[in-house]
């Protein structure tokens, strides 16, 4: 009789029908997702970096991945007048969408005004971040990938999803 509880102990402690925890399972819908995001980001600085050079702009690609050319540099000696972040700034701009633009150009028509505070409005990333590198009165010409755009979303009717955006702004005031 000892034997057979023994045995049955013996048994019933052998982990022979558990299997082993995975705490790192691979999700291979979010490896796909992650792998088509890189190629969408990929081809469309392949885009952006053609289309600059077709324009013969000197545009700055900044480490973020906006492209930034300034037209018309006011030169300050108060180096106050780059807004920071929780500043509230005011710009004069227009927009246009990559896939509408034949080629950029120097022109700048600006048709309307924002006012947002940098670093805490809905505004783009790439928006918030180009405008800490103008000064007051600074225009220049801005282009936003769509990852720090509107990205894969879009902006209502008017953006489609994962759409490069031309800005031309003309930094206002900060206050």
């Amino acid at each position: 009789m000892r034997l057979l509880i023994f045995s049955l102990i013996f048994i019933s402690c052998q982990p022979s029908y558990q299997k082993k925890i995975n705490n790192n399972p691979t999700n291979y819908i979010d490896t796909l997702l992650i792998d088509l995001n890189k190629k969408i980001i990929k081809n469309e600085e392949i885009e952006i970096d053609s289309l600059v050079i077709a324009s013969r702009i000197p545009f700055i690609k900044h480490p973020l991945g906006i492209r930034l050319h300034i037209n018309e540099k006011i030169s300050s000696k108060n180096l106050n007048l780059m807004p920071l972040d929780g500043d509230l700034v005011m710009i004069e701009y227009s927009c246009e969408i990559l896939d509408y633009v034949s080629q950029l150009s120097y022109d700048y028509n600006l048709i309307d005004t924002l006012n947002f505070q940098i670093g805490y409005s809905k505004q783009m990333r790439g928006l918030n971040y180009a405008i800490k590198l103008l000064e007051i009165g600074d225009k220049a010409k801005i282009i936003i990938p769509s990852y720090l755009g509107f990205g894969l979303s879009g902006y209502g009717k008017t953006v489609p999803p994962y759409s490069t955006l031309i800005l031309n702004v003309k930094l206002l005031k900060i206050q």
